[in-house]
């Protein structure tokens, strides 16, 4: 199974990353996968036989799945006939959306119907369709209604945010400098709106630039990675490279992992 991106409407771009399908449909046998943090959170809505996550802990897959930012590798496992339409938010759209601290929800999956009652009836008129332009048109109708002044200002993390994705060399006390607080106070607004620290944002976006340049090249080595110089040493690498795979470099490109690589950069 492989995810199936797909595009937001223009006008909620700003907000929503994509638009992820998983389909276990057509499988004759259980499949199990490991994914890897790509710096979104966002919710799944899921049909069919159920699944399971297991990220910190074991979580039986609900109906309708919100998880926060996940800052290590975990597995997935889907039965035949699974499916499941996810939607991919930019960093901050969820804690404003929601009223959540994000923090609290790291590494976690919890049914969705605690949050938001709508999700039962939309999550209703998805399994009706079988078109994916269909369940987008749902949700995006959905999410229109539900846009709020929040969701277009801008707070620390967003602005934190745009520096991160522009710079990527940097110390987190050169970041808060540059937006004018103290580094203690970005630290806690950013993971009160993100779910992570800036840091620990900044190193998963470094290991998904890394990754692409792995995975396209023949026969990469350390020396001629392209980013190589944001690291002390190779043995630094090859540590940060575990603590989102949980494999070597050179074990990641000895496996099969399409499904983990399609969950990274989704886009």
């Amino acid at each position: 199974m492989i995810f199936q991106a797909h595009s937001p409407s223009r006008a909620l771009q700003p907000f929503i990353q994509c638009y992820l399908e998983a389909d276990c449909r057509g499988s004759l046998h259980a499949e199990e996968n490991t994914l890897f943090p790509n710096g979104l959170s966002g919710i799944f809505f899921n049909f069919g036989n159920t699944g399971r996550m297991f990220i910190k802990e074991d979580y039986k897959t609900p109906a309708i799945s919100i998880f926060g930012q996940i800052d290590c590798h975990f597995t997935v496992a889907h039965q035949p006939g699974f499916y499941s339409f996810g939607v991919m938010f930019k960093p901050t759209v969820l804690s404003k959306l929601f009223k959540m601290d994000m923090g609290d929800i790291t590494n976690t999956a919890f049914d969705g119907k605690l949050v938001e009652r709508d999700f039962y009836s939309l999550h209703q008129q998805m399994e009706d369709t079988l078109s994916v332009k269909t369940k987008i048109r749902l949700f995006e109708h959905y999410f229109i209604n539900k846009l709020n002044p929040d969701l277009y200002s801008k707070n620390i993390a967003d602005h934190a945010l745009d520096f991160i994705h522009h710079h990527e060399n940097f110390s987190v006390d050169h970041l808060a400098k540059h937006i004018g607080i103290s580094q203690r106070y970005l630290e806690t607004q950013f993971k009160k709106s993100v779910g992570l620290t800036p840091k620990t944002y900044s190193l998963i976006l470094r290991f998904k630039r890394i990754e692409q340049q792995l995975n396209n090249s023949s026969l990469p080595s350390w020396k001629n990675l392209v980013f190589a110089n944001e690291f002390h040493d190779q043995n630094h690498f090859i540590k940060d490279f575990k603590r989102f795979t949980g494999l070597t470099p050179s074990k990641y490109l000895l496996e099969k992992l399409d499904m983990g690589r399609s969950y990274l950069i989704a886009q």
